[in-house]
């Protein structure tokens, strides 16, 4: 309310009984609640635009820094020209190269580090297959789409502590 103007009045009609605010936790836990990827480098390779974009901002929004790209080609420039993940998200299935290819690939990188960094396959698929393909072409783990954003972050996490905790470094503790 404005100061020399009048409280508004009561709503009116159907949305009458919807409260004017809905509390901070309508919609799920705090942002202090989620889990934390504060400064882990991840290289997430998605094809399709929009969950590109909705992929990489919930990394960013967990402290995460997020090199995305659309394409295993691009993903291989980005560590060619000195990106260097501490975990690979990966789509599935892609056009022109898929998931598997970026997995053999990123393996090839001529680095130690490269044989050890996590990659985490992501796909909508349902059938059992990808799964097997996946993990025998040596994925740490395997997420579905949809993904729920507090899941992801905190497979995440779990996927880069162990390589983190032989760097030094330390995951930011979470509240789930």
């Amino acid at each position: 309310m404005q100061a020399g103007r009048p409280p508004d009045p009561p709503p009116k009609g159907p949305y009458a009984r919807f409260p004017a605010a809905l509390p901070p936790t309508a919609f799920g836990p705090p942002a202090s609640a989620l889990p934390l990827l504060a400064g882990i480098r991840i290289l997430a390779v998605e094809d399709d635009a929009d969950s590109r974009e909705l992929l990489c901002a919930v990394l960013e929004m967990a402290g995460a820094k997020v090199l995305c790209v659309e394409s295993v080609a691009q993903a291989m420039d980005g560590v060619y020209h000195s990106f260097d993940p501490d975990v690979v998200l990966t789509d599935y299935s892609m056009p022109d190269a898929d998931g598997l290819d970026l997995i053999r690939e990123f393996r090839k990188v001529p680095t130690t580090r490269a044989v050890a960094v996590p990659i985490l396959v992501l796909s909508g698929h349902s059938e059992e297959h990808w799964r097997a393909r996946a993990l025998a072409a040596g994925a740490a783990d395997l997420l579905i789409k949809p993904f729920d954003p507090i899941r992801l972050i905190a497979r995440i996490a779990a996927a880069a502590a162990p390589g983190l905790a032989r760097t030094g470094a330390a995951v930011e503790p979470w509240h789930v």
